[in-house]
């Protein structure tokens, strides 16, 4: 069960616009491609006019109509692996490759996802959102849900650990949930975490939600935790908080505010260092005379009286027939600053200091920080959440969607603000999060990236298409694009090995009737022998637990059951590796026979793997490889991996650092290596 899992296969999705002209044709050519334009986007309803240089559809389209739609999204699985690898070299051109990847989808269980994951991105995630199962009968989704509390909490309790060596030092969880499991979820979650920073009851509707003898629930929560280090980002304001507190007037005029404080308790006693003069002259110029603050008095000493043309306006003001002294709103370091800012009020031709008035800016933040009622009507699922899945498909394919501007603010509260952040969800559902990511990145041109697992078949009907949609346009009807204003974008999706997959691949080289022998004669030891004998020297040649050389790393196989019946499934094994030692791709070239990947791993080493068929490149002709082209690799290195043995170290000069290291023996003790909560 903890065995890390391999990648069974990887797949990429990306915009026209990414891809480089000279694969059109053949991409043209593919009709699994095109038929996947038409049922996704309507392709085969796009006209020729002059917005598109009058490239109408075809069958194949042509070259200038794929030139005209930069925003269709081609995926890598319906092309050969000789097609992948040329796209992927044209990106790695033109700059790191992980770098260029918009999105992560990972389609496998969330707690053998969250383990491979851990080196590559162990404290750079900024946001994480979880919809778990809510223990109810009412949800459809894989993960069973009516479980005893103790086991919902467990299954609970080893996903959110592992997640949260995810998060940043900055980074916050939020974690949807309702009353069925809401205290116990509260409890958990403030053993886990440093600090609760808010939990926030959020309006839904009641379909489908237990309400029999019971008043009917029209809420959920959101469960806000991180390190102590955490603050929540600030959100949006609503609509009719604009308006209260708008950037400007109804001229387009920035609003302005007295700089007096008004209100009976704004005695001068209350804040002294807001009580001092401004210097106004005769032109209705303010400057802010030399002061210095005496602690004695607890008060400013003027060092400079008002010019011959000046007058000293003081925070004093007339009520009911008395002087009050009051204060100004903002200090004098601060007025000094923006002194741009302030403009001078005169009442008619009066020239005393208490007819002049003083206004600053009011310039409002449009965000502020979150409350701890969210009741925004549009965050109720079921209505939003269901709406926009009919606009996307024409009908709503999945039961409860979460409503996705919720989800938008989910992630700008819990750190998913900030434009470059990582943004992850384990319990990806109908793929809102991803959804949301993409809405805030075309809202203010950021670089959030996204990683999604789910495991149920609806990844491929559902979230993966989703995903492709809303990269192509934002606005949908009846599951057509309603515009095609799109956003430049590459998905890398992957599919992992299950823990059942496992088992069945597993290869007992003990004869079948001489362990019954042995075990027939010791039965106090079955149990033993079974965990702690058949799981490791009997089943050490299994592929599911890698032993021995890779001979063939692009033939790697494994026997597992599909529908009943045993089938054989390719392994990614470069792509699980990259996972294993946490590499940050820069670069994947194959290059005469040799796939070259560089990165930086989880350590912060520039690293180098070399992937090989033995029988292909043997160690003599991977030493002319290397020394041929290991001038194309950018910058010094400091590890180099290689498959099989060999004799690399022997080619090292002595002003280079770099150690050669075998992939097999670290591969294998990476899988088993434990994850550290």
């Amino acid at each position: 069960w903890l065995k890390k899992k391999f990648v069974l296969e990887t797949h990429w999705c990306v915009t026209l616009d990414r891809v480089p002209e000279a694969l059109y044709p053949e991409i043209a050519a593919n009709p699994a491609q095109r038929r996947e334009w038409v049922e996704l986007y309507a392709a085969d309803e796009i006209t020729g006019d002059l917005t598109n240089g009058n490239a109408a559809w075809t069958n194949p389209p042509t070259v200038d109509f794929l030139k005209a739609n930069p925003y269709l999204v081609v995926d890598t699985r319906h092309f050969d692996r000789r097609f992948t690898e040329r796209l992927l070299e044209a990106i790695s051109d033109a700059g790191p490759l992980d770098d260029q990847t918009d999105g992560l989808l990972v389609h496998g269980e969330n707690f053998q996802a969250l383990s491979l994951l851990q080196m590559r991105y162990r404290g750079q995630v900024k946001s994480i959102y979880a919809d778990p199962p809510y223990n109810t009968d009412s949800s459809s989704i894989l993960y069973k849900n009516d479980l005893k509390d103790s086991s919902w909490l467990s299954l609970m309790h080893d996903r959110v650990s592992l997640a949260k060596t995810l998060l940043s030092r900055e980074g916050i969880l939020c974690c949807a949930i309702d009353d069925e499991e809401a205290w116990r979820l509260r409890a958990l979650l403030q053993r886990v975490f440093d600090k609760e920073i808010g939990v926030a009851p959020v309006r839904s509707t009641p379909i489908g939600r237990r309400s029999v003898g019971k008043l009917s629930p029209t809420h959920e929560y959101a469960l806000f935790y991180g390190s102590k280090n955490a603050t929540p980002g600030p959100l949006m304001k609503t609509a009719k908080e604009q308006q209260r507190y708008p950037l400007s007037d109804e001229r387009g005029r920035y609003a302005w505010r007295n700089l007096l404080r008004t209100g009976t308790g704004d005695r001068r006693v209350d804040r002294p260092t807001l009580y001092y003069p401004l210097f106004v002259d005769d032109h209705d110029v303010m400057r802010v005379p030399r002061m210095e603050w005496d602690k004695q008095k607890a008060e400013y000493e003027v060092l400079e009286n008002p010019r011959e043309n000046e007058i000293a306006v003081w925070p004093i003001r007339e009520q009911d027939g008395k002087v009050v002294e009051k204060r100004w709103e903002h200090g004098w370091d601060r007025v000094c600053a923006e002194i741009d800012e302030y403009r001078v009020q005169r009442n008619g031709d009066s020239t005393g200091a208490q007819d002049i008035s003083i206004h600053f800016i009011q310039r409002m933040d449009p965000s502020s920080n979150p409350k701890t009622w969210w009741g925004d009507p549009k965050y109720a699922s079921s209505n939003h959440g269901a709406m926009v899945m009919k606009e996307l498909f024409s009908e709503n394919p999945f039961d409860f969607p979460k409503s996705v501007p919720l989800i938008e603010d989910c992630i700008r509260a819990s750190g998913g603000g900030e434009p470059d952040a990582h943004v992850v969800d384990f319990f990806a559902g109908s793929g809102v999060t991803g959804h949301a990511v993409v809405n805030l990145n075309r809202e203010d041109g950021g670089k959030r990236r996204y990683v999604l697992v789910e495991m149920g078949p609806h990844f491929d009907t559902i979230i993966l298409p989703r995903m492709k949609k809303v990269v192509h346009s934002p606005n949908w009807k009846q599951g057509k694009p309603v515009s095609r204003r799109g956003l430049s974008h590459t998905i890398k999706y992957v599919r992992l090995e299950s823990y059942e997959d496992t088992m069945d691949s597993l290869d007992v080289a003990l004869a079948a009737d001489r362990r019954a022998t042995l075990l027939a004669a010791n039965p106090k030891l079955a149990t033993d022998y079974r965990l702690r004998y058949a799981l490791t020297a009997e089943t050490s040649g299994g592929a599911s637990l890698p032993g021995g050389e890779f001979t063939d790393p692009f033939a790697y196989t494994m026997s597992v059951v599909r529908d009943g019946a045993p089938r054989v499934v390719p392994i990614d094994l470069p792509e699980t590796f990259n996972y294993l030692i946490g590499l940050r791709v820069t670069s994947r070239r194959r290059i005469d026979g040799v796939l070259a990947v560089t990165g930086t791993d989880a350590e912060g080493r520039r690293c180098l793997i070399l992937w090989r068929r033995l029988r292909e490149t043997d160690n003599a002709t991977l030493d002319g490889w290397f020394g041929s082209y290991r001038e194309r690799f950018d910058g010094p290195l400091d590890r180099i991996y290689v498959n099989g043995d060999h004799t690399l170290n022997a080619m090292r000069p002595p002003c280079a650092s770099w150690t050669a290291t075998t992939i097999e023996p670290l591969f294998r003790e990476l899988m088993f290596a434990e994850v550290e909560w």
